[in-house]
């Protein structure tokens, strides 16, 4: 038997119904799209796109040359200036990318250490010497007059002394990646020097004298990146192959094949937590060395060999013999050669240029080849950031991101000033900055986080928490509305009788 209703329980029952579907409705709804809601910074892709289509206008490189020889006037230079640019056209596609900018030189005030600088010597043939030490550039001809040697000295200068920056340059453009031996660039590295002995026999090693007489080579790339060097020792640094003898040279050889399995990354200490990446320099002090028997890498001349992306190792031989009992020691002359084939393979890793033999000169190529790497490589972050946050509508795009989109956008206009002004220097400074910035923008951590957090799983989460809260409420409000047309109807019946 039914039960009925009293009107005061059902006038309370639908009030509470009715206040609960008010609070849902004014506080509880918005409250949830508050609390759901994706901020999505406004990222302006105009600025991005344009910078992309007058990327190629926009680079600039004017390298000056002072050319110090009497009978070169302005016109001589003009016409000397207007050769090369031919030469780069023709050669290597960088119209009004690069180009030089011939000045006469005032002898006073131009230093080839910092400057390039051209003179002349008489010689029976044209033809012309770089220093291996400066940037100094000597053109060789019997002819004294400057505007007979326009053609030679635009010659030298594009074939020879910048030949091999415009070649990378153009492979930049046409987006050539880099080769698998350089490093990927960083504004920091971590360069550690390892001396790893092969047993426990104790073994100093005066490398902190030693990195003295290597520091001008980190200096002269302090533009480049800021290079933090620390050493470490470490000993039983067993081999995981074991060499071959050779009776013929007296030795212990490593074979070209084994180079590959060479670091036992398994029982040898090289992690580094830090988040900068680094170049290892590992020196390796075989336990051979005190049987007088040299360990040699197979059709070696330095005993040496490079690992791509990670470092270069070299298999250190004492030369002298070992007396028994005494603690060894590998001095700072010692260490000289070995650090020069370490400088070597710094730049390597680095991609500096091979060539011309100055290192001057070839550091100058890689401030210019890394700044338009960089730049490149600042559009292509910034562009694949726009169009990853266009074709995931449900990603967040913090304030954060575009704090970092804009600082990098303007790094890189100060980048492309600071060419133009041939102020190399400055414009690697801030190409990597921007480079930097776009990393940081691209990889933002709640842009990540999010990108893993879809709309499903929203409602996973909100689900067990939403839904018996609103069932109970539609079901009841859906009852309420039932009884009371059910009422409305039994109130029309009771009319219609009473007209009946």
């Amino acid at each position: 038997m039914k039960t009925q209703e009293s009107a005061i329980s059902a006038t309370v029952r639908r009030s509470i119904i009715y206040l609960m579907c008010a609070f849902i409705v004014s506080c509880g709804l918005p409250m949830f799209l508050y609390t759901t809601l994706i901020y999505r910074a406004e990222l302006p892709a105009d600025v991005v796109n344009s910078r992309l289509m007058d990327f190629r206008d926009a680079i600039s490189f004017e390298v000056p040359v002072y050319v110090d020889i009497p009978t070169a006037d302005d016109e001589s230079l003009l016409a000397c200036e207007k050769a090369a640019k031919s030469l780069i056209e023709h050669d290597y596609a960088l119209k009004n990318t690069w180009k030089l900018l011939l000045k006469k030189a005032e002898s006073h005030t131009i230093n080839p250490n910092e400057h390039y600088v051209v003179v002349l010597k008489s010689g029976d043939n044209d033809d012309f010497e770089v220093s291996s030490t400066s940037k100094l550039i000597t053109l060789i001809s019997p002819r004294t007059d400057f505007s007979l040697m326009t053609y030679l000295l635009a010659g030298a200068l594009v074939k020879g002394v910048f030949s091999e920056e415009l070649g990378v340059m153009e492979s930049i453009f046409y987006g050539i990646k880099d080769l698998d031996l350089v490093m990927p660039y960083s504004s920091t590295y971590n360069v550690l020097f390892n001396l790893f002995v092969e047993n426990g026999k104790p073994v100093n090693w005066e490398i902190e004298k030693a990195l003295m007489k290597i520091q001008p080579v980190f200096d002269s790339l302090q533009h480049y990146s800021n290079f933090k060097i620390s050493t470490q020792v470490q000993y039983y640094s067993k081999l995981r192959t074991e060499p071959v003898f050779d009776e013929l040279r007296n030795a212990n050889i490593i074979k070209k094949n084994d180079l590959s399995t060479f670091i036992n990354f398994g029982d040898w200490n090289l992690n580094n937590n830090d988040i900068h990446p680094s170049i290892n320099f590992l020196i390796y002090f075989s336990e051979s060395n005190y049987k007088k028997v040299p360990l040699e890498i197979e059709e070696s001349t330095t005993n040496s060999f490079l690992i791509p992306q990670w470092g270069g190792v070299q298999i250190f031989n004492k030369k002298m013999p070992i007396l028994d009992g005494s603690v060894v020691t590998i001095s700072e002359l010692e260490l000289e050669n070995v650090l020069a084939t370490f400088a070597s393979q710094l730049f390597d890793l680095l991609g500096v240029p091979k060539t011309p033999k100055s290192p001057s000169i070839r550091i100058d190529s890689l401030h210019r080849v890394r700044t338009l790497k960089n730049l490149k490589t600042t559009l292509d972050n910034l562009a694949s950031l726009i169009k990853l946050t266009d074709s995931l509508n449900e990603i967040s795009i913090p304030e954060s991101t575009k704090t970092h989109f804009m600082e990098s956008v303007s790094l890189y206009d100060q980048s492309l000033e600071a060419i133009k002004k041939s102020d190399f220097s400055s414009a690697i400074e801030y190409s990597s900055g921007s480079l930097t910035s776009s990393n940081k923008a691209f990889f933002e951590k709640e842009m990540v986080q999010q990108a893993y957090f879809p709309s499903e799983h929203k409602l996973a989460v909100f689900l067990p928490l939403l839904g018996p809260l609103c069932t109970i409420t539609i079901l009841g409000l859906i009852k309420s509305l039932k009884d009371k047309k059910s009422k409305q109807n039994e109130k029309k019946d009771v009319e219609l009788k009473k007209d009946i």
